[in-house]
């Protein structure tokens, strides 16, 4: 199969996939007992005429399909409409939400896989040493552990226990900082940044670490580093070498890492209160506000499936031999 060919089935399997999660999100909301207007009439905030009328604006009260294909029309061309709870656009709302989001995760993500997987590299070629063996436990036990209880740990130890640290939000309560520079480089951002980043980094550095050092000890015996050795090439040149035919792997999870971060992303901004996506997420669900929860999961799943395809073309970019095996 050709490497364009290898693209299109790939891509069209992409764009059912972010139909079917879509599809499911708005099945999902529809099939509730109740919308987000039926508890006004019953504390008397409105009278059901009131109700009626609110839930005609929002088109909640055209038939099921009528609704289903306007919410896909404005799914995929972005325009997310208006929040039930907050009456402003949710663009408004999920934007800045998915930026500070994409600040805590990705460099967090990056620090991780360039940290971890020198280590792996550096523990695979020296299997048996006790820099192998406490780097696979240490990692193994921040891996075995669910990444909130990790949050609520360095809580209580350097937030509650020590007062190093602060212990929610992205910022003091009291600052009003103008631009991304005062945003997100001062230092009143970066205190609040520390523990969430280092919670990030701790759960994830076990996966890269991992898969570096399995790869090098798979190659480790290969033909290729033979040879090498035998031109008499140092310990370090070799490691080199084979760490750089172990990138293949590496750079595949990392794009699909990136995109399974927003499964976990959830638990972790609740912990510390961070003002991204995923506590935007939960704030929507109790609220019912059905505009935000849509944007929210549909943001997420296409984060999902869009680093997905780019690791399957990354993939077939870096070993030819997958498109020719595909079928």
């Amino acid at each position: 199969m050709s490497f364009r060919r290898f693209l299109i089935k790939r891509t069209a399997i992409a764009a059912v996939l972010t139909l079917v999660a879509v599809s499911v999100i708005f099945a999902t909301l529809r099939l509730l007992p109740s919308d987000p207007f039926s508890g006004l009439v019953a504390s008397g905030a409105l009278t059901p005429e009131q109700v009626a009328e609110l839930r005609a604006m929002y088109g909640l009260d055209e038939p099921i399909w009528v609704q289903y294909l306007k919410y896909i029309k404005n799914l995929f061309t972005f325009q997310f409409g208006v929040s039930l709870t907050q009456q402003r656009p949710v663009s408004a709302i999920i934007g800045p939400a998915l930026m500070n989001t994409l600040v805590l995760l990705l460099p967090a993500l990056i620090t991780t896989a360039v940290i971890s997987s020198i280590a792996g590299m550096y523990a695979g070629w020296n299997r048996g040493s006790w820099f192998e063996q406490a780097g696979i436990i240490t990692t193994t036990f921040f891996r075995a552990t669910p990444i909130f209880v990790t949050g609520i740990l360095m809580l209580i130890i350097f937030s509650y226990g020590l007062g190093w640290l602060p212990a929610f939000g992205m910022r003091n309560p009291t600052a009003s900082p103008k631009g991304y520079l005062q945003t997100y480089l001062s230092v009143d951002f970066l205190k609040h940044y520390l523990l969430p980043f280092t919670a990030t980094v701790l759960f994830y550095s076990g996966d890269f670490l991992m898969l570096a050092r399995n790869s090098v000890v798979e190659r480790k015996g290969s033909e290729f580093l033979m040879l090498h050795r035998a031109k008499g090439l140092s310990e370090m040149e070799q490691l080199a070498r084979a760490g750089r035919n172990s990138l293949l792997p590496l750079v595949t999870y990392f794009a699909l890492r990136t995109g399974m971060l927003f499964q976990g992303v959830i638990t972790l901004e609740v912990v510390f209160a961070w003002p991204g996506i995923g506590r935007a997420l939960i704030q929507a669900i109790l609220n019912q506000d059905y505009p935000t929860v849509q944007a929210a999961v549909f943001i997420m799943a296409l984060a999902v499936i869009v680093m997905n395809l780019t690791a399957d073309i990354a993939y077939a970019k870096l070993d030819p031999t997958v498109t020719a095996g595909d079928v």
